[in-house]
C-alpha cells in the first residue's frame, strides 16, 4: 500500500475526467451480477510534478480479471507516449507477497531516509497497453 500511495500522491491531481470505454462486452445471464473487473480512471497530473508538463494526464488502471487484458488508448491520447509505472508483487507469494515491484524491479529503501528512484517504463505512442491481473 505505501508504494501505491507514493506513487497516487506524486502523480494523481485534483482534477478527474471523464473516461468512455468502447469494446467491452457484458453479457447479462438471469440471476448473476455483472462486476466491473476492469477499472480505469482518469486525473490531470499533479502540478506539483515537475516532471511533467501542465495538461498532462494520468491513467491508473486496477485489473481484477485472472487474465492479462489489453487497451488501446483512442482520440487525443492515442498519439502520446506513455510513462507506464506497473506495481506488482514481487516474489512467489503473489498477492501475499511483502515486497513490491515496479516495472520488474523490486521496490526498496536507499537506506534508512531515502526513497528509490521510481522511474517509468516509456512506451512508445500507439502501443497497446497490456495490463496483467
Amino acid at each position: 500500500d505505501y508504494w501505491l500511495s507514493l506513487l497516487y500522491k506524486r502523480l494523481i491531481g485534483p482534477k478527474v475526467l471523464a473516461i468512455h470505454m468502447a469494446g467491452l462486452q457484458r453479457k447479462h445471464r438471469p440471476g448473476r451480477v455483472i462486476r466491473d473487473k476492469l477499472r480505469i480512471y482518469a486525473h490531470c497530473t499533479s502540478y506539483h510534478n515537475h516532471n511533467y508538463v501542465r495538461g498532462s494526464i494520468t491513467l491508473y488502471i486496477i485489473n481484477l480479471h485472472r487474465s492479462r487484458k489489453k487497451i488501446k488508448l483512442a482520440g487525443t491520447l492515442r498519439d502520446k507516449i506513455v510513462h507506464q509505472y506497473l506495481l506488482q508483487p514481487y516474489g512467489k507469494d503473489g498477492l501475499h507477497s511483502k515486497s513490491v515491484q515496479l516495472n520488474g524491479q523490486p521496490l526498496a529503501m536507499v537506506d534508512d531516509v531515502t526513497l528509490p528512484e521510481l522511474k517509468p517504463r516509456p512506451l512508445r505512442a500507439g502501443r497497446t497497453l497490456v495490463i496483467p491481473p
